[in-house]
């Protein structure tokens, strides 16, 4: 038997284990997907160690620390400088992946929008999706989006800008304070604090074709930014992503009442799981099954 497993702090409300499992059991492999709890950074080495572990994601607020126990990272996973798979080779070495982005853009694909300057992001995470491109099952392409506002500048939003910016996607992100600018201004994406939103665009237009909500709003059941703000921002845009999933949040309520295109981040839980599980086991084939098997099982665990 092979052991897999998710680590965070907290990590009891995730679903990656049921995610995980219902493709290995469907598969028949011989593998087990559990959750770690990990009291500090420093745990992480020696915890993968201990559970004799072949692969592991990671979440919050491990990440960052992910990249320095790696031996070696992706060129995805040392651009973004987060790593959340981690995969032990056959030299015992621990290599690096960031499936976040691929799993964000491919959400975004599968909604039928075609991005920037048609690019994407290169890379082994994202061939691990790749198939599903193949199966689209309704009309695609029909809508571009070429500028994005990103809310919150924490892991999954530095995952999301460096993805956006590959796609040749115009991106600002503005956050509550200044914390974490140094490292969007290292990348060249536009950075800037809530109180400075007004005045600073990404293009003379003043509107975003895609407003990401990546704060923690959602989970106080608040609005990342006043209603005020929002609701001009939310009318002029072609999508509003809310990375959070479950029940309706204030920002997916109000983008319905302005009438503006909205989604949740379950397929983006759901597409990033896939391509580490496609990491964990190169065995796995068949993508679109993968997807549809997590897809049908997903609003029961969710409710």
């Amino acid at each position: 038997m092979h052991y897999l497993c998710v680590f965070g702090n907290p990590i009891a409300h995730s679903l990656s284990p049921f995610l995980h499992n219902a493709i290995l059991q469907a598969y028949n492999l011989p593998y087990l997907y559990g959750r770690f709890m990990l009291d500090s950074t420093q745990d992480l080495g020696r915890a993968f160690a201990r559970l004799g572990l072949c692969g592991a994601n990671i979440t919050l607020p491990f990440k960052e620390h992910a990249c320095q126990i790696a031996h070696s990272l992706s060129p995805l996973a040392k651009h973004i400088g987060a790593v959340n798979t981690l995969v032990r080779d056959q030299s015992d070495q621990l290599i690096g992946y960031n499936t976040d982005a691929p799993g964000f853009v491919m959400s975004l694909l599968l909604e039928g929008f075609t991005l920037g300057q048609e690019k994407s992001i290169n890379g082994i995470e994202m061939q691990q999706l790749a198939p599903l491109i193949h199966q689209k099952g309704k009309e695609y392409g029909k809508e571009s989006i070429e500028s994005a506002l990103i809310l919150g500048a924490g892991g999954s939003a530095k995952a999301i800008a460096c993805a956006l910016q590959q796609c040749g996607i115009r991106t600002l992100v503005a956050n509550r304070s200044s914390k974490h600018e140094a490292f969007f201004t290292q990348r060249q994406i536009p950075y800037c604090t809530f109180d400075e939103l007004d005045c600073k665009n990404v293009d003379s237009s003043g509107r975003f074709d895609l407003l990401i909500n990546a704060t923690s709003s959602s989970i106080s059941h608040a609005l990342p930014l006043p209603e005020s703000t929002l609701r001009p921002l939310l009318t002029q845009a072609k999508l509003a992503y809310d990375l959070m999933y479950g029940a309706p949040s204030p920002f997916i309520r109000l983008s319905q009442q302005c009438h503006t295109r909205h989604k949740d981040g379950a397929d983006m839980l759901i597409l990033q799981a896939i391509s580490a599980l496609r990491l964990f086991c190169p065995q796995l084939e068949n993508t679109p099954r993968i997807y549809a098997i997590m897809r049908g099982i997903f609003p029961t665990l969710s409710a």
